[in-house]
């Protein structure tokens, strides 16, 4: 067997798992080419991934419950362990809060921090982002209305496939909560 006919099986017994590698961190929408954005327990199941894979740069937390009895998850991305407000504060960098899903059929927010926290925590992408700064992220603050999911509550949006339902399973605009906090899910977040 010639040298160039060994470099050629090596080099093709080899990709498959360099192909598998690069894929490993796809989210759910990349490997949907967007058509499709995962469900909350997918959300959830791809952020522990992170959490463990990173836990100096990734920790998650539940700051609320939802009507429906669904936890409500934060996400906090920092350097150098500073994943608490007290270590935030010691190092000077402030808090900077990002909320998606807060009208669930535009949950584009949601998979594009899905796609930047795996950038921070495994590609080593963009680490300077959180020299200076803390990011809390909530991937869906609406997550009742999240799951409440079809094809047909926004008809004149180009996708996902199957979007969230606009208000939470009280029918509450939590957009439209903030200051009467009458939304179990605003006065969680007013906590946090």
């Amino acid at each position: 067997m010639t040298l160039q006919a060994r470099l050629l099986l090596a080099l093709i017994a080899v990709t498959p798992m360099t192909i598998h590698a690069k894929d490993t961190w796809t989210t759910p929408a990349e490997a949907s080419s967007f058509r499709t954005t995962p469900s909350y327990a997918e959300t959830q199941a791809f952020l522990r991934r992170l959490a463990r894979a990173a836990p100096d740069t990734i920790r998650l937390e539940t700051f609320g419950t939802t009507p429906e009895g669904r936890p409500m998850t934060v996400v906090v991305a920092g350097k150098d362990g500073d994943l608490t407000p007290e270590r935030a504060r010691a190092a000077g960098k402030p808090i900077v809060l990002l909320q998606a899903g807060i009208h669930p059929g535009e949950i584009e927010g949601k998979d594009a921090g899905l796609m930047l926290l795996r950038d921070f925590a495994t590609m080593g992408r963009l680490p300077h982002l959180l020299d200076h700064a803390v990011l809390v992220y909530i991937p869906v603050y609406s997550v009742d209305g999240h799951e409440n999911s079809g094809p047909y509550f926004r008809i004149n949006q180009n996708g996902p496939e199957e979007m969230g339902f606009r208000g939470q399973s009280q029918y509450l605009n939590l957009n439209r909560d903030y200051v009467k906090a009458d939304a179990p899910e605003t006065r969680a977040w007013l906590t946090l």
